[in-house]
């Protein structure tokens, strides 16, 4: 009686080991096997197999976005910042910011409880 305890002791401490070395040999050769990529298409014609493996239609259609100004960002009728200043910043050639948002004397309303009742 008292050896078959130990037998299945050391049977499962044999699987245990054998399985282990089994997963960590296959991670090890995993890591090693060198990724060549053989693609001279388009990022679209290479990932092909991936696009499928994106989360979500949204996904797939944020990626396919185009990525340029529109023609109607250029507006090649207007000139750049006052002729883009002879080498000042935009806020000291003037007329390129918008003027500030958010003056500090707009006044407070009672609704927001302000410190001083202006």
């Amino acid at each position: 009686m008292a050896s078959k305890p130990s037998t299945i002791i050391r049977l499962c401490f044999f699987n245990l080991m054998f399985f282990g070395f089994m997963r960590l040999s296959s991670c090890t050769v995993l890591s090693l096997t060198p990724h060549v990529s053989t693609c001279n298409g388009s990022i679209a014609e290479c990932n092909q197999e991936d696009e499928l493996l994106m989360e979500s239609e949204i996904s797939r259609r944020f990626l396919e976005q185009k990525k340029y100004i529109s023609n109607g960002a250029l507006q090649r009728d207007k000139p750049v910042c006052n002729d883009g200043g002879s080498g000042e910043a935009y806020s000291n050639s003037g007329g390129c910011l918008p003027p500030p948002s958010n003056p500090h004397n707009r006044g407070c309303s009672k609704y927001y409880r302000c410190r001083s009742d202006s």
